[in-house]
């Protein structure tokens, strides 16, 4: 019995020993996972955004979007010239005069600005410019100067412009900002317009030394008013064309929303057209035109209401600005706006003119025409469609952010299936397909096989509205290219086509109406460790 027992130890040691010390065998393993690859909601709101979409009281939803085609600011209606002058301060005598003589006396002096189109302003607010001058001294000694416009006042205080000017060969230039300063523009009687008043002393240095002058010796300034930007300006703004050459728009309104045939039920957009300024104006709008970029197609706009055009002008008390506004409908009862928004236009082509001040007698305010900086004309496009059309199909898009590049199971995948999981509150079937797309967003394929990705409608009444939603489960197997391409897949664009039935009747799409995406991958893949 002891030697039985002895040989057992033994035999049992031996082979603790032997299994400790041999190398390990190679196995491996079936394992099934499921990977989420896409959850996605898909809804008429996705091809723009839920704040422009409003469902009426019986729940179908309307698209309502305001955009504005093109606007007319202050540097349109007037531009203050750029305005150069050059100005010598001479001495009428042979003299030698001592350090602070003031050389002579030079009295006020008006600066007019050229405005063109009969253009009368009595005040002008800069909101941004420059006065650039030339200081040039032709004496051996350096001379003062003191230039002051006292029709030019910001805080109460006019404005004034010091500097010592060496003598020649020595030139200098300086540059002065004039921002926030309002120009009397009446001139020296004030009786006149588009006119400043300028005022010139000239001392001889206090530290120079007493200076010896010929006749006709003295300073000179080369003065310049550059890039005057009004932030107001009152007068009279002249009687003007301005033309608005053939121009785009971009509309933007259906960018993720495609459909075939498309013809919209009803729709309706109005102009409107808002004059902040303070002046009356005449308008004529033409080559309205919708354009779907994507498919090449133009529909012109057809009424007669966008040619003569009155605009009164606008009120205001103190700063405040009331614009007024001229509103111009389209409806399909006075033009073919139906056909011109079906097109699904991603711009819109304009052009015309506006004039100023068309009445006669023009200037029927007095000299009291205004305009400020952040105020003009502005035409909008309110549009409101309800959604309830005719069409072959639509399709709608929605794009999600995924990364698969760190699952590293995804080397080993044997086999499997992409699971649909889709519940449908709409009134059509729908073919699903998800696209990858790489870093660039450019489709490296797709997922599912044609033919096998078909999601059931929602269940109907006998008005075709869908009651209650329909679930649906659809497997597509998973080819092993499939999930080499998965790796690199940085997003992932579901793609829903509606299927309508031979000669559908409208399609009407309530706040209601969604499909629901939850998109997994049911995967065997193959364990080894080694």
């Amino acid at each position: 019995m002891v030697v039985v027992n002895r040989v057992v130890l033994f035999l049992a040691f031996f082979s603790i020993l032997f299994i400790g010390c041999r190398k390990p065998i190679n196995t491996n393993w079936d394992v099934d996972v499921v990977l989420p690859i896409v959850k996605s909601e898909l809804n008429i709101k996705n091809f723009a955004g839920d704040s422009i979409f409003l469902a009426d009281n019986t729940g179908l939803l309307h698209f309502k979007v305001t955009r504005e085609i093109t606007s007319l600011k202050i540097d349109s209606l007037l531009k203050l010239p750029d305005t150069t002058i050059i100005k010598t301060f001479t001495i009428p005598t042979i003299a030698k005069l001592p350090p602070g003589y003031a050389l002579t006396f030079f009295p006020p002096t008006e600066l007019e600005f050229d405005i063109s189109n009969g253009v009368a302003l009595k005040r002008v607010d800069i909101r941004s410019g420059q006065i650039i001058i030339k200081f040039m001294n032709d004496l051996l000694q350096p001379l003062d100067l003191l230039y002051v416009i006292p029709s030019a006042v910001k805080g109460g205080q006019p404005l004034k412009i010091f500097e010592t000017i060496p003598p020649l060969p020595s030139v200098l230039t300086k540059t002065y900002d004039v921002s926030g300063y309002s120009f009397n523009m009446r001139g020296i009687s004030g009786n006149v317009f588009n006119t400043i008043v300028q005022t010139n002393t000239v001392y001889v240095n206090p530290d120079a030394d007493s200076v010896f002058v010929n006749y006709g010796q003295g300073p000179k300034i080369e003065l310049s008013y550059k890039d005057i930007v009004p932030e107001y300006v009152e007068g009279y703004f002249g009687q003007q064309t301005i033309d608005i050459p053939l121009d785009t728009a971009k509309l933007d309104l259906v960018e993720n929303f495609h459909a075939a045939n498309f013809m919209l039920n009803d729709a309706s957009l109005t102009f409107n057209i808002l004059n902040g300024f303070g002046a009356e104006f005449s308008a004529n709008l033409s080559n309205i035109t919708s354009i779907n970029s994507g498919a090449g197609n133009v529909v012109p706009l057809t009424n007669n209401q966008l040619s003569n055009i009155n605009i009164n002008r606008a009120t205001r008390a103190g700063t405040t600005v009331f614009p007024t506004v001229k509103a111009l409908s389209f409806l399909s009862s006075n033009s073919n706006i139906v056909p011109f928004l079906s097109n699904l236009p991603d711009r819109l082509t304009y052009k015309g003119n506006i004039s100023v001040n068309p009445l006669s007698p023009s200037n029927i305010s007095g000299y009291n025409d205004f305009a400020f900086h952040d105020h003009g004309i502005r035409v909008m496009a309110d549009i409101d469609i309800p959604m309830r059309f005719n069409a072959d199909y639509f399709k709608l898009k929605s794009n999600t952010a995924v990364d698969f590049s760190n699952i590293e199971q995804l080397e080993n995948v044997k086999s499997g299936n992409f699971v649909i999981l889709a519940t449908s509150s709409y009134p059509f079937k729908a073919r699903l397909q998800a696209y990858m797309l790489d870093e660039q967003g450019l489709v490296i394929d797709s997922l599912f096989v044609p033919g096998k990705n078909s999601i059931e409608a929602g269940q109907l009444n006998s008005q075709n509205v869908v009651v209650a939603p329909v679930d649906s489960k659809v497997l597509i197997p998973i080819a092993p290219e499939k999930i080499t391409k998965l790796r690199k897949t940085k997003s992932i664009e579901i793609v829903t086509y509606f299927l309508m039935p031979p000669n559908p009747p409208d399609i009407k799409i309530y706040e209601n109406y969604t499909i629901k995406v939850n998109i997994v991958a049911e995967l065997n893949y193959n364990v080894t460790n080694k």
